[in-house]
This record gives structure tokens, C-alpha cells and sequence, in this order.
């Protein structure tokens, strides 16, 4: 019977990113981040068989079996397991690490960006926000993953207190794509970032960068 493995790949690097571990936790890492490198490169619409044979050693023999590996129905995971000795796993947090390769399956189609922001002393002062706007082509394939990976699409509304914060952050975001708009509106990121644990503040953090960085 084999393991079962929760991998977050960013324990395995250092704040600037690169290989943080050694010996056997570096032996570790580097079968993960070759599932992770495989799937990224030529990403499967299925579970498949990825050029990597299993690590484990049952009995003191070295498993014959090779690792099969997709993306999880409906998240970013990426699930592993071994067909002969059940040894599996999820890989998570493996965005944007060394081993990410860019590829995804069925990114979303993005036709229009609108994003809107700055600082205000009065809420009702919204005209003076500063407008980005990227259309068609302009909108970068990092945009475009950002948005994937961070599961934004699906979270419509207004989040953040906006009672907090002199002068007041706002972040607004219009995403133009096949299901419809999705229309963001975020108060204070900077504060909520620091005062919440919510992933989603990190997770919009993420997107609103790649769009500066445009």
C-alpha cells in the first residue's frame, strides 16, 4: 500500500525562489516538480501517463510502475498516482515556481479587461480612479493565467471594508469573457492583505500586479 501526498510546492524553494532543500527532501522535490514541469509543458485534458517512474522502493525493490498525472476536475491541483504500488498525491502551490512551464488546460478566453483604481478621500469621487484598459490580443498570457490560477472568474462582488483606510483603496475590476462579465470591486487591498487571512485578497493581489505590470 503506498502514500498518500499533500505537496505544497513553495516549501521546497527560498524567498527568492529557488531550491531550498537537500538530500532526500531535495530528491523529493525534484520528482515533484518533474510531475509539475510535464503537465505544464503539454498540458493532458485527462489523467496520463508522464515520463517518470514511480520513487518508492516496497520491499527494498524499486517499484516498476510509472506515475500517471492531470489537473483535478474543477481546481488547479494536480493529482499523481502509481497504477502498481497505489503510492498518490496533490501538488498545489506550484504556480509561478521554477518548475511551472506556463501550460494549462482550457485557459479561459478573455476578450476584454477593465481595470480601474487609486486612492480616494471620498467614495463618491470614483471618476478620479486611474483606467486600464486591454483589449483583444493586448491581454497578455500571463494576465490570462493569473486570472486562471488565482479562480477568479468566479468571484463576483464587492469585498473589503470601506470604512477603513484614509484615503480609501479601491481596486475594480470588469472582466469581459464567454460567461459574462465579471465585475470585482475591492476596498482597502493593501489593508486587508495584512489584517485578514482570506486567500482571496492574496489571490486578487496576484492579478492586480500582472496588470500593472502590462
Amino acid at each position: 500500500m503506498g502514500d498518500t501526498w499533500i505537496t505544497n510546492m513553495t516549501h521546497f524553494l527560498d524567498t527568492q525562489g529557488q531550491p531550498a532543500v537537500f538530500g532526500g527532501s531535495q530528491r523529493i522535490a525534484k520528482h515533484f516538480g518533474a510531475i509539475v514541469s510535464d503537465l505544464t509543458i503539454s498540458p493532458p485534458a485527462t489523467i496520463r501517463e508522464v515520463p517518470l517512474s514511480c520513487r518508492r522502493r516496497p520491499n527494498r525493490k524499486a517499484c516498476p510502475g510509472k506515475i500517471h498525472a492531470g489537473f483535478e476536475p474543477g481546481t488547479t491541483n494536480i493529482i499523481w498516482s502509481c497504477p502498481v504500488c497505489n503510492d498518490r498525491g496533490l501538488i498545489h502551490h506550484w504556480q509561478n515556481t521554477i518548475w511551472d512551464k506556463g501550460g494549462r488546460v482550457r485557459l479561459p478566453q478573455i476578450s476584454k479587461i477593465t481595470y480601474r483604481h487609486g486612492f480616494l478621500d471620498d467614495i463618491e469621487e470614483d471618476a478620479d480612479l486611474d483606467e486600464t484598459i486591454l483589449d483583444g490580443a493586448v491581454v497578455s498570457h500571463d494576465i490570462i493565467l493569473a486570472i486562471h490560477d488565482n479562480e477568479i472568474l468566479g468571484t463576483g462582488g464587492v469585498y473589503g471594508d470601506p470604512t477603513v483606510g484614509d484615503p480609501l483603496q479601491i481596486d475594480q475590476l470588469e472582466i469581459e469573457h464567454p460567461g459574462g462579465p465579471t465585475k470585482i470591486t475591492l476596498y482597502n487591498r493593501a489593508i486587508m492583505l495584512f489584517a485578514t487571512n482570506d486567500e482571496f485578497y492574496v489571490q486578487m493581489h496576484r492579478v492586480c500586479c500582472a496588470i500593472d505590470k502590462q
